[in-house]
């Protein structure tokens, strides 16, 4: 397989600390404009849940050059150009994407948001309306609301399990002053990385930032570090009527600076990424034990996941559980084939391609790297460290991840029985 495009960037931090990333990329004719910040719903106190999540939407309320929500989409969408936003554990992003020769648009529009908002105590009222809405609608779906029982599990009564948009109560407590209060803290320049992608000039880009975006802010916040609770086998269950039931198996993974993470990734996509991956093939299709089932890796500074998931008959939930433990434990009784994982490896790197397509995936590459990762590395720097995970590599991060600790579960049925399926949760012999 043929290398990516280098997709080579300039960087460079500013005298108030912001930090601005450009990856020219002139075979295009548009742009991402992004400003990330470090800031997300583990930064925030217990009175505070929600808080981010909720600033997220109230900077797309008005701003003191365009003071009203239909003036600031206006300007973007007038353009035939995509304003959004999102909210994380760990950091917040706000972009637009743009025809190139619209990016001082773009880049005065995201300034003033960050910058300038309005904060206006009649919008908030409204704001927060919809997002417990949005609240609601997410608590809704079993087959979502389950993995944020299993974060609750895994990381019980601290910011990192947390549900990102908070709860009724803390939502509905919150003022313009503690949202200001938040904005003050945050979203400082030290706190910010500005990346642009597309067809842009470093130049350009660094002359805009150092006159719109140089205002002195906060330092970076800190958070609270992650503590995993001792002991396995616990479980986590709702009651619901509910044709499926829907499954989390999971537990403890490897932080996001893990040496060990590139062996993690291609054991979790043999695991369950995909539809040629073992659980797809041998519960859902040799088995009939599932309609969905999948793996995924999550990793967080200082902590991480790794969580099967899966909707089943809820007739078939203690055959589906007992598949899946199966399929987890034979990874770590011995290596993989290699030619296994020459073909995870190759799946790995061509969806790495794959997701480098366009401005915006190029932007969130780098960016996200800048601020929560001490390495700042190309695609290709990436492919070459999966390339280099041996099978000898595979077994130990299996052995080291997957042990009697990591056996948890959450679920939603219409009648989970907890004793039940703490018992089940047992690698096989």
């Amino acid at each position: 397989m043929s290398s990516i495009p280098a997709l080579p960037f300039v960087r460079r931090v500013l005298p108030r600390g912001l930090r601005v990333l450009v990856a020219p990329m002139p075979h295009t004719r548009s742009v991402t404009v992004a400003l990330f910040f470090g800031m997300g719903s583990r930064y925030e106190s217990p009175q505070e849940q929600g808080i981010s999540h909720l600033v997220e939407h109230m900077l797309f309320k008005g701003t003191e050059r365009y003071p009203t929500a239909q003036l600031i989409s206006e300007t973007i969408e007038g353009v035939g150009g995509i304003l959004n936003a999102a909210t994380d554990k760990e950091l917040t992003v706000y972009y637009a994407k743009v025809a190139s020769r619209h990016a001082d648009l773009a880049f005065d529009l995201l300034a003033d948001m960050v910058r300038r908002p309005l904060l206006e105590a009649a919008e908030l009222q409204k704001e927060k309306k919809v997002v417990l809405e949005e609240l609601g609608l997410a608590q809704d779906a079993p087959g979502e609301w389950v993995h944020q029982l299993m974060s609750e599990l895994l990381w019980p009564d601290q910011p990192v399990g947390w549900e990102i948009a908070g709860t009724a109560e803390t939502v509905n407590a919150q003022t313009t002053d503690t949202i200001r209060d938040y904005v003050r803290r945050g979203y400082g320049a030290q706190n910010c990385v500005l990346m642009v992608a597309g067809d842009a000039s470093p130049d350009q880009v660094f002359a805009r930032a150092t006159e719109r975006l140089s205002e002195a802010g906060a330092p970076p916040p800190s958070f609270v570090p992650a503590t995993d609770p001792a002991g396995g086998r616990r479980v986590r269950s709702q009651a619901r009527e509910t044709e499926q039931a829907y499954l989390c198996l999971g537990g403890k993974g490897l932080s996001r600076s893990d040496p060990d993470r590139y062996a993690l990734r291609l054991a979790n996509a043999i695991l369950g990424d995909g539809m040629s991956s073992r659980l797809f093939l041998e519960v859902r299709e040799k088995r009939g034990l599932a309609y969905d089932v999948h793996s995924y890796v999550n990793a967080l500074y200082d902590t991480g996941a790794v969580v099967v998931s899966a909707g089943v008959d809820p007739e078939q939930l203690e055959p589906a559980m007992g598949a899946v433990l199966a399929e987890v434990d034979k990874l770590r009784q011995g290596p993989v084939p290699e030619t296994e994982l020459r073909k995870v490896k190759e799946y790995l790197k061509g969806r790495t391609v794959l997701s480098l397509e366009d401005s915006a995936s190029v932007a969130q590459w780098y960016a996200t790297q800048e601020l929560l990762t001490q390495e700042l590395l190309t695609p290709d720097e990436v492919l070459d460290r999966i390339e280099a995970v041996t099978v000898e590599d595979v077994l130990r991060v299996t052995r080291r991840v997957f042990d009697d600790q990591w056996l948890n579960a959450a679920v939603i049925a219409p009648e989970p029985d907890d004793d039940r399926l703490r018992d089940l949760l047992r690698f096989p012999g």
